[in-house]
């Protein structure tokens, strides 16, 4: 079963930091993440496990957020997942390999020079059984209600919506942890032709109140 301290032993490449400027809306792996890109800086690191410490609200430097930029993304430049983990008030730690972590200053007075209010995580699963399983995972550490999870499994199993969009979602599923309002949603984009390896994601949304 996926928890958020289940560990993974993935060692990626080099992250690219940055997002391609232009976009309303950013295409991963076949599911849609619902952002806005800015257009953001190159930055090399290791292959180490990035660290974010969000016990207390994180300054721009912390979170490696630029000077001047209102977001920034980390991603490897084949979109490959590279381990993360972050440190949540109360000894929780969401550790996780990812395809794709966010942080933005969106909801600051001036979001170029503002503290970061936002960190946005998109966690792809191989199928929508580890996706509930994950997502169940959550529902016992976080307190969150399981039947939307379950219903989306159910949802997801029976094929594509014969009206509507075509992706099944949950609702977003809400907790406090500590300062922090935590939430999770799972997204599943049934195949079109033949089945694609981003089928599957669990977007986790962070925020907090801004310190300015």
């Amino acid at each position: 079963m996926f928890g958020s301290r289940h560990r993974r032993s993935v060692r990626p490449r080099a992250l690219s930091l940055g997002l391609l400027a232009g976009l309303a809306a950013l295409m991963l792996g076949g599911c849609v993440v619902d952002r806005e890109p800015d257009p953001g800086q190159t930055n090399q690191i290791g292959e180490e496990v990035r660290e974010f410490d969000l016990t207390q609200p994180p300054s721009r430097q912390e979170v490696g957020l630029p000077e001047g930029k209102s977001q920034v993304t980390y991603q490897l430049p084949d979109r490959q997942p590279f381990p993360v983990r972050v440190r949540l008030p109360g000894e929780h730690v969401i550790d996780l390999a990812v395809r794709q972590v966010g942080v933005d200053a969106m909801a600051a007075a001036d979001p170029a020079t503002g503290p970061p209010t936002t960190m946005d995580i998109y966690y792809y699963l191989p199928d929508v059984a580890a996706a509930r399983d994950h997502l169940l995972a959550l529902a016992e550490e976080y307190e969150f209600d399981r039947e939307p999870v379950e219903r989306w499994y159910q949802d997801a199993q029976a094929g594509p919506p014969v009206a509507g969009p075509p992706a099944v979602r949950t609702p977003w599923l809400s907790s406090s942890v500590g300062y922090l309002r935590l939430q999770v949603r799972g997204h599943y984009a049934p195949p079109v032709d033949e089945v694609d390896p981003g089928q599957v994601v669990v977007h986790y949304a962070l925020s907090w109140d801004p310190a300015d």
